[in-house]
């Protein structure tokens, strides 16, 4: 495992310094930047990276004295310290911002950014062994706290390399920067082969911002110069940090990264920290307005706001004084585990939104306002039509409402954190006195896994039983993390989600890039080593992505890859099945079905990977699946019990009967009343 990242004081110049002892500034600074040798750039850099009362503060601490003295020692050394490389900043910076591991494939153009990082306090250099999966790393190290992690990638082919990641990063709002280190300026004009034209502005619309570093300008303006590179890469590590959550990238010429020019004194000024995203007062109370005078209204909730806090509170108590309805979104085709609200955390909840449930649809007839939250994919599709009343959207991402086009011109938009949202409407509605009983019946949450293609029981059963097994690990960890790369098995999953502990966090793969679970689950493990993290995945995403088991190897972190392999793509068979006979022989063709003598457990065994392989014949003899859900549960506690990663293959049935129930094969838009 990395080694836990040191902060600045752990130095070993500042751990070194004289303490106690009044004397010169000027004598304590250069003592100062005596004992750092090579490293007093990058020490002091860092030391300033959090503004200069910061610094002075820092010094205090280490020296024992006032900061009335300190500030003096500061002045010296923006005097006496070396010019930092581009390198240099950017590393500091980072530490500053919240970053703690860096993930990177070093190659030529980014070498001194790893350097570098690698000699920072604070944050920890680890090798991803790829780009994509350097990118994807980044990407779930900032699952649970956006920024935490970020990626140094190769101009050009290490960018195009991960530019499935990036886009599947931003698509699941983890909020990470992406340093990309390009052909030197002075190459630009002969690019390709080793560069493109135009590389980040193409790669950038995948992000919410990029920006590309130009060459060092000659003489007095390399100092305005210096303070503009400084300013955006603060900007960027802020704009991460800031919902709706996206990565960033910030590209730095190889001679821009290497060359001493940056002024220490460039990193004086205290950065901006990012902004809040609180909405506006009047809005809110024009949104209680509303709620106040509906008699029958409904929350629809997607699962993008259970990254926010304050989510739940706000909902049971808004929930709890309209009597309302609170439902959420389920995807019922691709990726279809994702973060879930629970009835024991708000009041109202009454499950999954299900077009097939008779009480669901008549609820929405009878809705007098729908509040949508943090809506991005709430169009028919997905969810059906929706009701023809008034609605009030809460989003941090107001472009995302009007994509789906359910506002009219007199419905309310709520721009700004949801959570502080529905806290803000909940204190109103309190103060008012409001207090109603719930207008909808029990009906609603009994019929919310209603489905015209019920399973046979013995099937439901034991897919249930699976459920349990992994319910069982996941509640003897003190922070459970599921991070999901499945289809079929992540449906499984889905439907018994009730018993799953409470706590639970869960990153499903909104992008829909198959392959990319390992190497965010990896990064999820790695970035946040108190998290125990679960990887469930298919077994076509175990072969898209198994080159993130190297990092996995090489940093040792708490988690465990189970492998759903059903011997096939058993949603594409579906799939195909219903579009007709003709497409792949309604999946009776290999064109489908999965490599024939591809040994998951072998091939992980190959890494140093503990690995070990579980059949559950579901459908089968009752007592033969519940012997082998045994065999799952004490193998999951074996591999839970590894200092480092683990694997298990899940063997489970190709027939379709095993799956009857999971994945739908058409959209909800075409009917009001969506038959089998």
């Amino acid at each position: 495992m990395s080694v836990t990242p040191l902060p600045v004081t752990e130095h070993p110049a500042l751990r070194n310094l004289p303490t106690a002892e009044p004397g010169a500034p000027e004598a304590v600074a250069d003592r100062l930047l005596e004992l750092a040798g090579p490293d007093a750039a990058r020490l002091v850099g860092q030391l300033l990276a959090g503004g200069r009362r910061a610094a002075e503060a820092t010094l205090a601490g280490v020296l024992k004295r006032p900061v009335t003295e300190t500030a003096a020692v500061v002045d010296c050394l923006l005097t006496r310290t070396p010019l930092l490389t581009g390198a240099e900043a950017v590393a500091v910076i980072l530490a500053q911002s919240g970053t703690r591991t860096v993930f990177g494939y070093p190659g030529t153009s980014e070498l001194s950014l790893c350097d570098a990082v690698d000699r920072t306090q604070g944050v920890a250099m680890v090798n991803g062994r790829g780009d994509k999966e350097s990118a994807f790393m980044a990407g779930g190290g900032s699952f649970l706290a956006p920024g935490r992690a970020a990626a140094i990638l190769h101009g050009a082919r290490g960018l195009t390399n991960g530019a499935g990641a990036v886009a599947d990063v931003r698509r699941n709002e983890a909020g990470t920067v992406f340093l990309v280190g390009l052909p030197s300026s002075g190459s630009a004009r002969f690019l390709p082969p080793h560069g493109e034209d135009n590389l980040l502005a193409a790669i950038g619309e995948f992000t919410s911002w990029w920006w590309q570093a130009p060459a060092v300008p000659a003489g007095d303006a390399a100092g305005a110069a210096a303070v503009a590179f400084v300013a955006r890469l603060r900007e960027a590590c802020r704009v991460v940090r800031q919902a709706p959550y996206r990565p960033a990238l910030f590209g730095i010429p190889q001679d821009v990264a290497e060359q001493r020019w940056i002024p220490a004194e460039a990193l004086a000024e205290a950065p901006t920290p990012p902004a809040p995203g609180l909405p506006e007062t009047e809005v809110v109370a024009a949104a209680t307005g509303l709620l106040a005078t509906a008699e029958r209204p409904v929350i629809l909730v997607d699962d993008y706001a259970l990254r926010h806090d304050g989510v739940r509170e706000g909902l049971d108590r808004v929930s709890r004084a309209l009597g309302a309805a609170v439902l959420q979104v389920r995807y019922r085709r691709g990726p279809m585990l994702f973060e879930r609200l629970r009835s024991e955390e708000v009041h109202g909840f009454a499950g999954w939104l299900n077009p097939y449930s008779p009480a669901h649809l008549e609820l929405l007839d009878r809705c007098d306002l729908l509040v949508t939250v943090e809506d991005r994919n709430i169009y028919p599709r997905v969810v059906g039509p929706l009701p023809e009343c008034r609605k009030i959207a809460l989003n941090t991402d107001p472009a995302k409402v009007e994509k789906n086009e359910y506002m009219a011109p007199d419905d309310l938009l709520v721009p700004g954190d949801p959570g502080a949202a529905l806290l803000g409407i909940a204190s109103r509605l309190e103060q008012r006195g409001t207090a109603r009983e719930q207008w909808f019946g029990p009906e609603v949450a009994a019929t919310a896994m209603h489905t015209p293609e019920p399973a046979r029981e013995p099937v439901v059963a034991a897919r249930q039983r699976i459920v349990d097994a992994v319910a069982g690990l996941l509640s003897c960890w003190r922070n459970p993390v599921l991070v999901d790369d499945s289809q079929m098995f992540g449906g499984l999953l889905s439907e018994g989600y009730d018993g799953f502990p409470p706590g639970l966090r869960v990153f499903g793969g909104h992008g829909g890039f198959v392959g990319g679970g390992i190497p965010l689950a990896t990064g999820v493990a790695i970035a946040n080593p108190d998290a125990d993290v679960l990887c469930t995945l298919g077994d076509q995403a175990f072969t898209n992505s198994f080159q993130g088991l190297v990092a996995a190897v090489q940093e040792r972190p708490r988690i465990t890859y189970l492998v759903c392999n059903n011997g096939r793509s058993v949603s594409l068979t579906k799939q195909s099945a219903a579009s007709g006979p003709e497409w792949f022989g309604e999946g009776t063709r290999p064109f489908l079905h999965n490599v024939d003598d591809f040994d998951y457990c072998a091939l992980a065994s190959s890494f140093g990977i503990p690995a070990a392989a579980v059949e559950v014949p579901v459908g089968g003899d009752p007592a033969a699946v519940e012997e082998a859900v045994e065999r799952l549960s004490a193998e999951l506690d074996k591999a839970a019990a590894v200092d480092g990663p683990a694997l298990i293959e899940l063997r489970l049935p190709s027939d379709p009967d095993a799956w009857r129930g999971i994945w739908v094969t058409q959209g909800f838009e075409t009917q009001r009343k969506v038959e089998a």
